[in-house]
């Protein structure tokens, strides 16, 4: 259970226990027997602290307070059931109005003295944990399993929003029709906890409503479709993002691209067949909405390599990148030069790099996937890549048990890269040269 933390709140009972010590059994005067008056200064519990533990992770707290006399101090708890003290040690039991007080029995000439403190120790907050989300589901008779968690431990509660679409009973989701199911995910609360609701007004609810919704498709029914990039603005932005290769560069003096509102062409040229070390050449990459220039590496300015961690990491109004949910495939329309076509390898892949970050050699890495595609035809063709059966980790960071579709449902999708397996140097074209192009056209999406 993940241990949360609140901040305890002082009553108006308590601040005037500081004002005016003799209101609340506290203060300095002498006693009948002629005692000196002395005063205790009693810190109130968890001052200074701005974040502590709350019940049922019970919290304690060594409690402070000292006597003008030097005599030694001891404290009880007048809320027993609420709070417990042994010695100087405070522990909250359950929520309540804590009060304690401190006591020096008087002695050496002086008279007893005391004082009070009362606080309110307050409901622990809680979040939603986990929540995953079924995927689309055949229409038939099978029932399907939810599942969530919440930091409390306590059980979640579901319910259907789509009543003629799919109804739930406990953990059991029966399908009804086709159509998106909407299955809510809540928990009212205890004594310890706060309720989390999807209408609830505290800002912790509100803040996770969003993940305490699923939809779920049925039959006929579709995922929604996520948009990594619309179109191609000109040749150094997409609508949403940026182009990572700026081609004609020292090295790549003969890569040239263009774009035209919905299209985008990148051609890599030799003159002779590429050698190995120039198959680099041949690619590019797309950024994905709510990337700056700030957030990218580039080295000499020049040229757009990658993401840079603080890039999700620094507060930013807008988010970065593209947060898939149950969507299974990628989506693209490209075409190919009939050279490249026609050589014996005219593969090419597609590299998606996620907002997962792990410290690799010292430097931080971004965890990527890479799928490698077999063309079906020169002209503009529309593929569909699969990511659970196509994609492969292609970098993983060092990290181990990585599973694709945990990792593109929890991180967003940064950057797609798109370069060819083998550039053409086998089929030239009419100038006498070994040509390698893409062209995409239309949206890059996700479904």
């Amino acid at each position: 259970m993940r241990r949360e933390a609140m901040k305890f709140h002082v009553s108006a009972i308590a601040l005037g226990c500081i004002a005016l010590l003799s209101a609340c059994g506290g203060g300095g005067g002498g006693s009948t027997d002629g005692g000196a008056e002395q005063t205790i200064s009693f810190q109130l519990p968890f001052s200074g602290e701005a974040l502590i533990g709350v019940p049922p992770n019970s919290a304690t707290a060594t409690l402070k307070a000292t006597a003008s006399s030097g005599g030694a101090v001891t404290f009880t708890s007048n809320t027993p059931d609420v709070c417990s003290v042994s010695g100087d040690q405070l522990t909250l039991l359950k929520l309540g109005e804590c009060s304690v007080t401190a006591t020096q029995a008087g002695a050496d000439g002086y008279a007893p003295v005391s004082q009070r403190q009362i606080f309110v120790v307050p409901k622990n907050p809680q979040m939603i944990a986990k929540f995953p989300n079924p995927g689309w589901q055949p229409l038939d008779t099978k029932p399907v399993q939810l599942s969530a968690t919440f930091t409390s431990g306590l059980p979640a509660k579901f319910t259907s929003k789509t009543p003629d679409v799919c109804s739930v009973s406990g953990t059991t989701m029966t399908k009804l029709a086709n159509g998106m199911c909407t299955i809510v995910a809540e928990q009212e609360g205890n004594d310890f906890y706060l309720p989390a609701l999807v209408t609830g007004k505290d800002a912790t609810s509100v803040a996770m409503a969003q993940f305490m919704q699923k939809n779920i498709p049925i039959g006929t029914e579709l995922p929604a479709k996520m948009t990594f990039l619309t179109g191609y603005k000109d040749t150094d932005n997409t609508n949403e993002g940026l182009i990572g290769h700026f081609g004609n560069q020292w090295w790549c003096d003969s890569c040239d691209r263009a774009a035209s509102g919905d299209s985008f062409t990148f051609t890599a040229t030799s003159d002779a067949p590429p050698d190995a070390w120039w198959y680099s050449r041949a690619s590019f990459q797309f950024f994905a909405a709510g990337l700056a220039d700030a957030d990218l590496l580039s080295p000499d300015g020049t040229y757009r390599a990658g993401v840079k961690e603080t890039a999700l990491t620094t507060p930013g109004a807008a988010p970065k990148g593209l947060q898939l949910e149950i969507q299974s495939a990628l989506h693209f329309n490209l075409a190919q030069n009939p050279e490249w076509f026609g050589a014996a390898n005219n593969k090419f892949n597609v590299e998606l790099f996620l907002g997962h970050f792990n410290q690799k050699d010292g430097k931080a890495c971004n965890v990527a996937l890479k799928a490698t595609v077999q063309p079906t035809a020169a002209a503009a063709t529309n593929y569909s890549v699969g990511l659970k059966d196509q994609f492969a980790f292609s970098e993983t960071c060092g990290l181990s048990g990585l599973d694709i579709m945990n990792e593109v449902q929890n991180y967003p999708v940064l950057e797609m890269r798109f370069s060819a397996v083998q550039p053409n140097g086998q089929v030239k074209n009419a100038a006498s040269k070994y040509q390698t192009q893409f062209k995409l056209t239309g949206p890059i999406y996700f479904q």
